[in-house]
């Protein structure tokens, strides 16, 4: 007789998801019957590299449940694809393996475009909090970068927040002035420095009771911060590794931590590229909280916020200084990666 059981995804290995029952082991688990079948069928290349969803203008980074909502056991949404962060039902194999049967419905998701493909990598699912972590220097931060992740997480409906870390290798006047402008627009920014014990507390309270992700390029010192805010973390990693058969499984990508205070934290390794997922064309301007009040006061209805369009307020604000010229460039930026709506 098989147990079924219910658990987290907290790390992929390849060919394998490393599975935390909520009896608390850790399992290393494989897809069962149809999940594998679609996930063979999902592979394969596509026909169209924009043929993403059947309904384009719809956005679909992003399945949210009301808040609060409660599934049952049996309650299993139509999702096959499975990623860290995700819930599963399982049924187990032995001591130590067992087979995903199926993915209870995700609150939310955190997708880009996986590199030289158009298909959908899945960051994160059930996300709360993203930590865009940056450096002050070393490396020097790429606010364009930043950019894209915002447009992610506001097209995903995933609060974020900016990290500043290594703030005691001192921080430009270019840098400074960046940061206010992003409080200015709304978003939240802790500066941190694991040399001076700086920022780790605000951090800390921020991650309580939340599943949240720590991304960013490489270098800016996320695997520091983990080990700071979870210092558990590296004996966690031990445990996936004795239940991943003593490291012959290697985990790859993000990875999911419990904190001690409740609460998970991701840590995913540096990322170079970010390619934007599902993002509608008509909707990348809402992606910008400064766009929004000024959206629909156009001369055209249909305007494109780009220079050569007439009568538009957003570049008009942009001539004004009321919308920085580094976040009209990755607009424009952005834009000129997304397919037409035609096409």
């Amino acid at each position: 007789m098989t147990d079924t059981l219910e658990g987290l995804v907290i790390a992929r290995a390849p060919g394998y998801f490393i599975v935390r029952t909520d009896d608390g082991n850790i399992r290393l688990c494989t897809l069962r019957g149809k999940l594998q079948r679609a996930r063979q069928q999902r592979i394969r290349p596509s026909a169209s590299p924009h043929a993403r969803s059947p309904h384009p203008s719809r956005p679909v980074a992003t399945q949210v449940l009301p808040s609060g909502a409660e599934h049952s056991p049996t309650d299993v949404a139509p999702v096959v694809t499975v990623a860290v962060g995700d819930r599963v039902r399982l049924t187990a194999d032995g001591t130590t393996g067992g087979a995903i049967e199926g993915v209870l419905p995700r609150r939310t998701k955190l997708s880009r475009t996986a590199a030289e493909s158009t298909e959908e990598q899945i960051l994160l699912a059930n996300l709360d909090l993203a930590i865009l972590v940056f450096a002050t220097q070393d490396p020097t931060p790429h606010f364009g970068l930043l950019d894209r992740y915002l447009v992610l997480t506001e097209e995903a409906g995933i609060p974020a927040v900016i990290c500043l870390n290594k703030l005691d290798l001192g921080m430009s006047e270019e840098v400074a002035e960046m940061l206010t402008l992003y409080e200015q627009i709304g978003y939240p920014v802790v500066r941190t420095s694991i040399v001076w014990q700086l920022g780790l507390e605000e951090l800390r309270g921020l991650l309580m009771a939340r599943t949240s992700l720590l991304t960013g390029p490489s270098g800016v010192g996320k695997s520091s911060l983990l080990n700071v805010l979870e210092p558990e973390a590296s004996q966690r990693v031990g445990e996936v590794s004795m239940a991943t058969h003593k490291g012959r499984h290697t985990t790859t990508g993000v990875r999911l931590f419990p904190l001690t205070g409740g609460g998970w934290l991701a840590d995913s390794a540096g990322i170079r590229e970010l390619a934007l997922w599902n993002v509608p064309r008509a909707g990348l301007p809402r992606a910008f909280p400064e766009f929004r009040a000024l959206l629909g006061a156009c001369e055209y209805a249909d305007c494109t916020h780009t220079p050569e369009e007439e009568g538009c307020v957003i570049y008009q604000s942009v001539a004004s200084g009321a919308i920085h010229p580094s976040r009209y460039a990755s607009y424009l930026r952005l834009l000129s990666e997304l397919p037409d709506a035609d096409a």
